[in-house]
């Protein structure tokens, strides 16, 4: 592998959380890998120390630069990696924040602001809601709905990242949408989603073309 190798991290990876010296283990891990780590964000980060990182841009979408190879894909941007476009909308609602502290172990800026939606929608128009891969951390909230519909206690939330993510699967064109956040391993044909959670899955573009 090399820099032009990306291994994306579905959401949840935990590697800025105290934002000083405590982070080094986890982000120096990734820094020192042939190749480029980046992350869509979960419902699990530290949002506070996250967005204090400098904006910057890269491949055409906003990033946080945590480490030189170790990358933040910020809400609502289309990435053009290796040729392909790459739509990103990260954060869900955890369905056990009720037992953690504010500000501790759990951040409001879990979910999505309205603005970050409404960036989504224009940056979606400017391709013609057109995309090759889409990188959420949660899924649809039709998905979940009708995917987990034995898991009845997986149902009795409401998450506004989710319904948006309704909308985009309405409006948008992919090839295929991965996501994370579930802790699952799983992939939904009927809907062209593939759920991660400890596998690992390589996309080669050769396979596109």
């Amino acid at each position: 592998l090399s820099r032009d190798d990306y291994l994306i991290i579905m959401g949840d990876f935990g590697g800025v959380w105290t934002g000083d010296s405590g982070d080094d283990e986890i982000l120096d891990y990734h820094e020192h890998k042939p190749y480029t780590t980046l992350f869509v964000g979960g419902n699990h980060e530290n949002y506070e120390v996250l967005n204090a990182y400098p904006v910057q841009e890269w491949n055409g979408g906003l990033v946080h630069k945590i480490r030189e190879h170790v990358i933040h894909l910020m809400n609502g941007q289309v990435f053009k990696i290796n040729g392909y476009r790459f739509f990103v909308m990260g954060g869900a609602t955890s369905v056990d924040k009720m037992f953690r502290v504010e500000h501790e172990s759990w951040w409001p800026q879990e979910e999505p602001s309205e603005e970050e939606f409404q960036l989504a929608l224009a940056n979606l128009s400017h391709y013609d809601n057109q995309v090759d891969y889409i990188l959420t951390h949660t899924i649809p909230e039709k998905v979940r709905k009708q995917a987990f519909r034995p898991m009845k206690n997986f149902l009795d939330y409401e998450s506004g990242v989710e319904r948006f993510l309704d909308q985009i699967m309405d409006q948008v064109s992919y090839r295929k949408w991965y996501a994370g956040h579930i802790h699952i391993d799983r992939e939904l044909p009927d809907f062209n989603i593939r759920i991660l959670f400890n596998s690992i899955t390589t996309l080669y573009t050769s396979e596109l073309m």
